[in-house]
């Protein structure tokens, strides 16, 4: 029983991660945008004018350095961040611009509208247990990682 469980899980995961990969890539399409660097505009926007380092971006979002540096060279030369602070590109805080507050409001309008379809007919109770329950099984491969991979 367990194992068919994990192997549903499994399966159902892969499912999901495909259709999410799809739709970010067929929604992005129309901004000439990848996921990444709409996973770091809305991670801007979350920060608000504060902005984040490269370090935070990274953590937050599960990335590697290298790319997070790529992502946001590129949101910089198509204006929609911006770098302040000292010298050397790791301590530096990055920011929404006003054009890329706007592109990022209608990206996640987009988001949102995704949302609301993906959820329909689930009700807020349910989606707040399955959300916590995610987030817990999350949890709990990571640390499988750590105990079972680390040595």
């Amino acid at each position: 029983m367990e194992e068919s469980r994990f192997a549903q899980f499994s399966g159902l995961i892969a499912s999901a991660g495909k259709s999410i990969q799809r739709l970010k890539a067929g929604k992005m399409k129309a901004y000439d945008l990848s996921g990444a660097h709409t996973a770091c505009l809305c991670r801007l926007a979350d920060a608000g004018p504060a902005g984040l380092t490269q370090g935070e971006l990274a953590r937050r979002e599960g990335m590697d350095r290298s790319q997070i540096s790529r992502v946001l060279a590129e949101l910089r030369e198509r204006g929609y961040v911006s770098a302040a602070g000292p010298e050397g590109r790791y301590k530096k805080r990055y920011a929404l611009t006003p054009e890329g507050q706007g592109i990022t409001a209608e990206i996640q309008a987009a988001i949102l509208e995704i949302n609301r379809f993906v959820s329909d007919g689930i009700l807020p109770e349910d989606l707040a247990v399955f959300y916590r329950t995610l987030r817990t099984i999350t949890e709990n491969l990571e640390a499988a990682v750590e105990r079972y991979l680390t040595e």
